[in-house]
């Protein structure tokens, strides 16, 4: 597993940091794809407040303001209600447990949620960049019948 990243983070082991609001709501979205985007987001300046690595199932739980719950339609993560935001997988779910890891950026001034808007369109563009092929396709020479 690889929890690299361009940007500087402090870990928090255990208990959410205390900059995050009681009332909020988690995007629950795989390491893959989660951890570019929100890169992307701390690259292009907007605030990024702090997110829960679970070890355990691979996923990434980024809080958001509350509300977003209702409003999230993504095909790439899916968005939980604050009252279940202890586990990073749906309900019902009998495997392991998770192993959370609660990582929060070093700035003075920290910010307690996550854009939803924003990361929204992280995740995405992200998807689309790693959907779309990497090389562009080479012209296939015309065959030319010489007689």
């Amino acid at each position: 597993m690889n929890l690299r990243s361009q940007h500087l983070w402090q870990v928090a082991i255990g208990e959410p940091p205390g900059a995050l609001p009681r009332a909020h709501d988690t995007v629950r979205v795989g390491l893959g794809l989660g951890l570019p985007s929100i890169d992307a987001l701390v690259a292009d300046g907007t605030g990024v407040g702090p997110l829960m690595y679970c070890l355990g199932h691979q996923r990434l739980l980024v809080p958001v303001e509350a509300g977003t719950f209702h409003r999230w339609r993504a095909a790439h993560s899916d968005c939980v209600p604050s009252a279940r935001t202890g586990r990073c997988v749906s309900d019902g779910y009998s495997g392991r447990s998770c192993m959370g890891l609660w990582v929060t950026r070093p700035e003075a001034l920290a910010v307690s949620t996550t854009p939803a808007a924003a990361l929204h369109e992280a995740l995405s563009r992200t998807r689309d960049r790693m959907r779309a092929p990497h090389s562009t396709p080479v012209p296939q020479r015309r065959e030319v019948c010489r007689a």
